[in-house]
């Protein structure tokens, strides 16, 4: 089940997911690469899937669009048995000298997906042994994975120079992979920053109060917590902590002038993930006053 359906990725065809073997007219012919169904199987769990195939040998007269629907009918078959679902799978027949809207690199298919799919085309990749294969990627704002398979090795000089260049689809499916684990890992702590909108100025005389048990360290302490944790804290003058864009709350809660619990509308500021925050301070030896017992907040002291 993917799980991030705003993202997908564009396959090409031949080269890519299944051996070039030239103008294929009959589905005796196809001939899948070994890698390609665990490949996909894994990427379905997080992009939606489409083909995208230019075609010119029926603009040539070679093949017919009969036999181009027949071959594409028996990959998008063989695919669903291996368990592997292909949203859409769009079919280029002209030549490039027709000048169309729709052969490779131009993102009209890519387009019409995002339109219909409600993809978010920066989020996804498109994946092919031609150059025009990167270049459709770049032309929509998403990332290009080239593959040595097919024509791959033979233009594998034509590329720009900071093109991610992979052995075949195992290969591609782990580079895709490590991006979307890397874009995650970001929108969390993005996330993390932009919902604690809670107002908070860690103040310098705070840390001197006895009746709270703090030293001055403490200040330097909170701060490497919140970094760790995805929140941009920088220093301003008089020994106090700022933190971009403010994920706070944090004062109140030392000083037991509002409730977590109340945050919410005050600040707007999901519960969960305000427990979180003071969870982790609180895990990290920062004292805390009594405060309203949530389901992520342990009463401290």
């Amino acid at each position: 089940m993917n799980s991030n359906t705003n993202a997908a990725i564009f396959l090409d065809r031949d080269g890519t997911i299944i051996e070039d073997r030239g103008h294929l007219r009959d589905p005796s012919e196809v001939v899948f690469f070994p890698e390609t169904f665990k490949a996909l199987q894994q990427l379905q769990k997080h992009f939606l899937l489409f083909i995208v195939t230019n075609q010119p040998g029926v603009a040539k007269g070679v093949i017919t669009r009969g036999d181009v629907n027949c071959v594409n009918t028996h990959v998008i078959t063989t695919l669903a048995e291996a368990g592997v679902e292909i949203c859409d799978l769009y079919v280029c027949p002209h030549s490039r000298s027709e000048r169309c809207r729709c052969i490779k690199p131009k993102p009209y298919f890519l387009r019409k997906a995002a339109e219909l799919y409600g993809i978010n085309l920066n989020a996804s990749f498109t994946v092919g042994d031609h150059p025009h294969d990167i270049e459709l990627a770049r032309n929509v704002g998403a990332k290009g994975i080239y593959v040595l398979t097919g024509h791959g090795w033979k233009h594998r000089y034509e590329l720009p120079e900071d093109t991610e260049i992979v052995s075949g689809m195992t290969e591609a499916a782990d580079a895709i992979m490590s991006h979307h684990t890397a874009a995650m890992r970001g929108h969390r702590c993005k996330q993390m920053e932009m919902k604690f909108v809670l107002d908070l100025t860690i103040a310098h005389d705070l840390w001197w109060r006895a009746d709270l048990g703090h030293a001055p360290r403490d200040t330097k302490h909170v701060a490497e917590v919140l970094r760790e944790a995805g929140i941009t804290v920088h220093q301003v003058s008089g020994g106090w902590l700022e933190c971009a864009p403010r994920p706070a709350g944090i004062f109140e809660a030392l000083t037991g002038k509002l409730a977590p619990s109340d945050w919410v509308e005050q600040f707007n500021c999901p519960l969960e993930q305000t427990g979180q925050v003071l969870k982790l301070l609180a895990d990290n030896g920062i004292p805390l006053q009594a405060h309203r017992r949530g389901d992520l907040i342990s009463e401290t002291s």
